[in-house]
């Protein structure tokens, strides 16, 4: 019974030595600065890609009536191909034209649809829920100044309470379901629960990294609308393209560091 035991904590201290060993969490700066690096070592190639998604986004706003146009369904299946060339090339794994991983890649991205979807529903049908309650005298005065404040598009704390809890929630609807798609466009795991597990304890990294992002496009739009530059087409052109070089970086934390412990064991047998 004592050897017992003793086995049972030793196999505990072993499984939570290996766990410790697989957390992994990412530095934002460095990853910002290291894609900086990525761009400015190949300018040419990175301004090819947003020359391609400025041409992208330029088509989009020829189409009539926007998303309801039937038109705009072929453009977001060309754009969609387009990040997963785009993918796949910054990770050089070719060919970089793959019908497997485009279509692998519909499942993570529905998935990502999916729970958005689900939240703006929840955010849109929850106010009414009290009414069905038998709360409808009480609680009508209080539905009437929260449907104020969320229609107002002017509303300045409206607007600032929406940003604020979509960046809370970004981990879990955006950047770790992200995570799975650039994962299932190289031929690894699609799944977004995989992910989670990867990129646990990383949290509040992620929160920083959806306000950075999500902030310089709102501060482009201020300054664009503010001075009437009309540069917002050319800032959409780029700013993707980099926050994408970004999310590749941050992928490679979390899901390259297996791999190189296997080639290592890998080569480890073979010397032997």
């Amino acid at each position: 019974m004592i050897l017992m035991q003793k086995k049972r904590k030793i196999l505990r201290k072993k499984k939570a030595k290996s766990l410790t060993s697989e957390i992994h969490d990412f530095s934002l700066s460095t990853v910002l600065k290291s894609s900086v690096k990525f761009v400015l070592l190949y300018k040419r190639t990175f301004l090819f890609w947003c020359l391609i998604n400025f041409s992208f986004i330029y088509i989009f706003s020829l189409i009539p009536n926007g998303w309801t146009n039937s038109l705009s369904i072929l453009w977001l299946i060309g754009y969609y191909i387009y990040w997963c060339i785009f993918i796949r090339y910054i990770q050089q794994h070719t060919p970089y034209f793959s019908l497997i991983r485009i279509f692998n890649g519909l499942i993570p991205t529905s998935k990502i649809m999916f729970i958005n979807i689900s939240i703006y529903l929840v955010i849109t049908i929850t106010p009414y829920i009290p009414f069905f309650m038998g709360f409808r005298d009480k609680y009508l005065e209080f539905f009437e100044k929260y449907m104020e404040l969320m229609q107002s598009h002017d509303s300045l704390l409206g607007t600032s309470l929406f940003y604020l809890f979509m960046i809370l929630i970004s981990p879990y609807t955006i950047s770790r379901p992200y995570l799975a798609w650039i994962s299932s466009q190289v031929g690894r795991s699609r799944s977004i629960m995989d992910s989670y597990k990867r990129s646990r304890f990383n949290y509040w990294n992620f929160v920083c990294c959806a306000f950075v992002t999500s902030g310089l496009f709102i501060l482009s739009y201020y300054i664009d609308t503010l001075y009437k530059l009309n540069t917002m087409m050319y800032l959409l052109a780029i700013l993707p393209v980099y926050f994408n070089i970004v999310f590749v970086n941050i992928y490679k934390v979390f899901y390259q560091h297996k791999a190189k412990t296997k080639a290592t064991a890998a080569e480890i047998l073979l010397q032997r």
